[in-house]
């Protein structure tokens, strides 16, 4: 193991900054020399974890859709620069509280990953083991009993192989053993490229959330990050693992937006174990990339999309929405965002070709006030009069 660095936050709240709602944290980090930022704080925007929310509701199975949009609404509205801190308890029963709070964790730590660790690739573990590789015997391996870690992550440029697992918790006494426990989830899976086991970062995180009545007062988020050495794996494996990672990713977002098959198709390039089938694979997934949908987004300079349409009450997957539909719902206050992967990309992707994976996402990318990309290839377009989604070629 390398070293340890255990992160203390004190969370606080709304700063205003460029148009956008700014949460600052009060930063300690031990060792001090392993700090991810060069200041005494540091802070996330609203619109970074309600992002972050959306990409973790629509690739975690089973996950409530909404719960993204009504954050802001739960906060007590003490003005900027205040601590966050809820108004209420989040729910009464106990199996709501872990449920709610477990989620809210989960996109606190996402956002936190996502920009002070660079992470943007994002796969969903099961409680199975996962292939990224079968071909190449590269994958995820089970060590214990237990529930499994939440993310194996990298960055886009397809390094910096995390795991990681982020917690939420009402302790009174701190985050401590939710951190514990957290690290303890983080453990139990190896990567492993034909039996041998490859470098990760393993990181915990934990949430202690403060409430402003019934509840602790301070909110704190702790993180535990040390390296765990492994073996070099040669080139070809390397890329395989990442090329994985990045279908996975892809093909759980895409497929609660409607592109079922593609993201089975891109499932099965992972399974796959024998060189003629992955012949005929590849071809599948070419042929279902050639016939989805490419939608382009109005007032944008970016390349086509494939996606859909989210709102509070999920995605709209079973019929299209007009521009007049697209209004419609923004004035409602549904909060139509249209989520959506580069086409060429996915292409990439389906290819293997990892450095036309790490070339075209460092290229870099011009968000506005509307358009927010995350690094890999995605996109978050809120929509209504200002921007919208034109159609398909």
């Amino acid at each position: 193991m390398a070293e340890t660095g255990q992160i203390t936050l004190c969370i606080r709240r709304f700063q205003a900054s460029t148009g956008s709602m700014t949460r600052t944290f009060l930063h300690s980090f031990d060792p001090p020399a392993a700090t991810p930022i060069a200041g005494p704080t540091v802070d996330l925007d609203i619109s970074d974890i309600e992002d972050a929310g959306i990409r973790e509701v629509l690739q975690t199975p089973g996950v409530a859709y909404g719960a993204w949009s009504i954050l802001d609404a739960l906060l007590t509205p003490t003005g900027m620069g205040t601590p966050f801190i809820f108004k209420e308890p989040l729910g009464h029963a106990r199996e709501v509280k872990v449920a709610i709070s477990g989620l809210f964790g989960r996109f606190i730590a996402r956002a936190y990953l996502e920009r002070y660790f660079n992470l943007s690739i994002f796969a969903h573990l099961g409680n199975r083991t996962i292939d990224l590789d079968r071909r190449r015997q590269v994958k995820v391996k089970r060590l214990l009993r237990g529930d499994l870690p939440d993310w194996i992550a990298c960055a886009s440029d397809l390094s910096s192989l995390t795991v990681a697992e982020a917690k939420g918790c009402h302790d009174v006494g701190g985050p401590a053993k939710a951190l514990d426990r957290a690290w303890l989830q983080a453990g139990r899976i190896d990567v492993t490229a034909r039996g041998r086991k490859v470098t990760v970062k393993r990181i915990a995180i934990a949430t202690r959330w403060g409430m402003a009545a019934a509840g602790p007062a301070d909110t704190h988020l702790s993180v535990r990050d040390p390296v765990d050495e492994g073996e070099p794996i040669a080139s070809e494996e390397k890329d395989a693992l990442f090329v994985g990672l990045l279908r996975l990713h892809i093909a759980n977002l895409i497929k609660p937006l409607g592109h079922v098959e593609l993201a089975g198709a891109l499932h099965r390039l992972t399974h796959q174990p024998f060189a003629r089938g992955l012949q005929g694979d590849l071809e599948r997934a070419r042929k279902l990339l050639d016939t989805v949908p490419v939608r382009e987004v109005e007032k944008a300079a970016m390349g086509g999309l494939v996606g859909g349409i989210v709102t509070r009450a999920g995605p709209i997957t079973d019929t299209e929405a007009t521009l007049t539909d697209q209004e419609a719902l923004a004035r409602l206050n549904l909060r139509p965002v249209f989520v959506g992967v580069e086409r060429d990309l996915i292409l990439a992707a389906i290819e293997a070709e990892p450095q036309a994976v790490r070339s075209r996402l460092a290229n870099p990318v011009r968000p506005d006030e509307f358009i927010r990309p995350d690094r890999a290839g995605g996109w978050i377009v809120p929509l209504g009069s200002e921007r919208r989604i034109s159609g398909s070629t």
